[in-house]
């Protein structure tokens, strides 16, 4: 009974395995992106590789930068295939890693690229121990969302003094519309967060009337 219980007990002390996941990321066409690859884990891991797999019509890999998580490991990579970019990180003091980022892959975004999304894919992950045997670990894919800036197609004055806003985006996206004072930078506010129906999204700016001057624009999930 008493070496049952210590066996269950010590079951629960098992450490969980490593988890690897694609932070999400959104950018115009004609732009570069980073995407985090974020680590969690209580193991002692070292070394790691892995895949990531993406559609090659709009995006292109560029060189992994180090993240947060990476003590003394060197960051190697490869594009193995055509939309699979292979990372290696190896530590050759066995130094663990530790939770936060891994890497930062940047893609860049080509200019004729439409309003989607692309979805990053993690595979093929061997993590190591300090003694060269596999850990087991887990991952979460991604997306990255190429998202064409919006445009005001109709700014108008109401007749109780606010003004009436309307821009073209995507049916289902959304969209922040923000406002401003001047043209500082600091003195930006947002005013509304809306989802495009039928290509459009609608806003009425009643504070307006409080305004002597009011100066507007619209991003997609805060991108400009």
């Amino acid at each position: 009974m008493t070496a049952l219980l210590a066996l269950v007990l010590g079951a629960g002390l098992l450490p969980a395995e490593p988890m690897l996941s694609v932070g999400s990321a959104a950018g115009a066409p004609g732009t570069t992106v980073q995407v985090a690859i974020n680590y969690t884990t209580d193991t002692n891991a070292p070394s790691l590789q892995f895949d990531l797999m993406y559609e090659t019509n709009y995006l292109t890999n560029g060189a992994p930068v180090g993240g947060s998580a990476l003590a003394d490991q060197q960051i190697y990579y490869n594009e193995i295939s055509p939309g699979i970019l292979r990372v290696l990180l190896l530590s050759f003091s066995n130094s663990p890693m530790t939770n936060g980022v891994l890497v930062y892959v940047p893609f860049i975004i080509s200019t004729n690229a439409p309003d989607q999304d692309e979805t990053l894919v993690l595979t093929n992950v061997i993590a190591s121990s300090p003694l060269g045997t596999e850990i087991p670990a887990g991952t979460s894919n991604g997306v990255l969302s190429i998202a064409v800036p919006p445009q005001f197609t109709s700014i108008l004055a109401t007749n109780n003094g606010g003004i009436f806003l309307q821009l073209g985006g995507t049916t289902g996206r959304s969209y922040v519309i923000e406002a401003a004072t001047n043209l500082s930078p600091s003195q930006w506010i947002p005013l509304a967060t809306n989802v495009a129906v039928n290509g459009f999204v609608e806003f009425d700016d009643t504070a307006a009337v409080s305004f002597p001057s009011r100066f507007y624009r619209a991003s997609f999930n805060g991108e400009q």
